[in-house]
């Protein structure tokens, strides 16, 4: 082959080395340029779904990439730190793990770590009845309502004795209890665990002792606590008096006037005017235990104290009952 013959083809060897060394070249750089925004921080995410009290592993956390101006405060770029931190909240698959989601560290798992300083978790027994139909979940807020003797008024009264107080778990779980598709709902359980205070600790507890106290669902949306008064068995049966003595609630008689003196005649001579007559029957209050409950009953009972005249013989002649 001649010189002539060479050269084409030599230099189309060098053309086509250069061109792949130019490609390479551009390929290599095409990797370390980033093709999103410049601006891109790295955050700690939730790889999968994770219940409060629960505490993280390095399985449980992944990172991401996201806009500066775009990225939530006090966000964490390193999850290693993180292992260990017991959530306060649900966390969801792919959500940003914040600070305020987490307990503080060291804090322990499970249920300690959702009471705050200061508070209480304090467990009373329910049923399905006094536990709204076994539809509380962890996060809902209720009064306690208990029934209790008042010795003042020798009857029962109904009390709201806390207010406003947050279930923390309802049998063991401290997470809203969700069926699997087809399968139905998880039993009501007999136990609910409140977030209180000492003070409404000790007030839960006392108020166990007359019965079991009942708890009332309020709304999400009402935080409010309003002074309430107490409920008797006499407002219930419209016969309250002022003073709260079931034994003053008797029959009233309407009064009967008395008469004038008569012109001419000496007050001796005067009519002796009518006196009212003594009530038949009066009220009495009665005690009833009921399942180691102690309550008050009003009953209607002859008076001892009625009597009537015999105008046969004039004498003073009392019921049967009475003596």
């Amino acid at each position: 082959m001649n010189a002539k013959a060479m050269v084409p083809l030599v230099l189309a060897v060098v053309l086509g080395l250069v061109a792949a060394l130019l490609v390479r070249s551009a390929m290599s750089h095409k990797t370390l340029v980033p093709t999103g925004p410049s601006n891109l921080v790295t955050v700690v995410v939730a790889k999968q779904d994770a219940d409060p009290g629960h505490a993280l592993t390095i399985e449980d956390l992944g990172t991401a990439h996201v806009p500066a101006d775009a990225a939530p405060g006090e966000v964490f770029s390193d999850p290693g730190p993180l292992v260990g931190r017991v959530t306060v909240s649900p966390l969801v698959k792919g959500e940003t793990v914040l600070d305020n989601l987490l307990a503080p560290a060291g804090a322990g798992a499970g249920l300690q770590a959702l009471v705050p300083p200061g508070m209480r978790a304090m467990t009373i027994e329910v049923s399905e009845f006094s536990g709204v139909g076994g539809m509380l979940e962890p996060g809902c807020r209720v009064d306690v309502v208990s029934v209790m003797p008042d010795a003042h008024q020798k009857q029962s009264i109904a009390r709201t004795v806390l207010q406003n107080i947050k279930v923390s778990a309802v049998g063991r779980s401290i997470a809203a209890a969700h069926a699997a598709p087809g399968q139905p709902m998880p039993p009501p359980s007999n136990s609910v665990t409140l977030l209180c205070t000492p003070k409404q600790a000790q007030t839960l507890q006392l108020s166990t002792n007359t019965g079991r106290p009942w708890l009332v669902l309020r709304s999400t949306r009402d935080a409010a606590e309003v002074p309430l008064d107490t409920t008797t068995l006499a407002d219930l049966q419209g016969t309250s008096n002022p003073d709260g003595d079931p034994d003053a609630m008797v029959d009233a008689a309407p009064p009967v006037p008395t008469a004038a003196t008569p012109a001419g005649l000496a007050p001796s001579d005067a009519p002796v005017p009518a006196t009212a007559p003594v009530p038949a029957t009066v009220r009495r209050s009665v005690t009833v235990i009921n399942g180691g409950v102690e309550s008050q009953v009003t009953v209607t009972v002859p008076n001892p104290r009625a009597m009537f005249i015999d105008t046969n013989d004039g004498d003073t002649n009392y019921p049967s009952d009475a003596r």
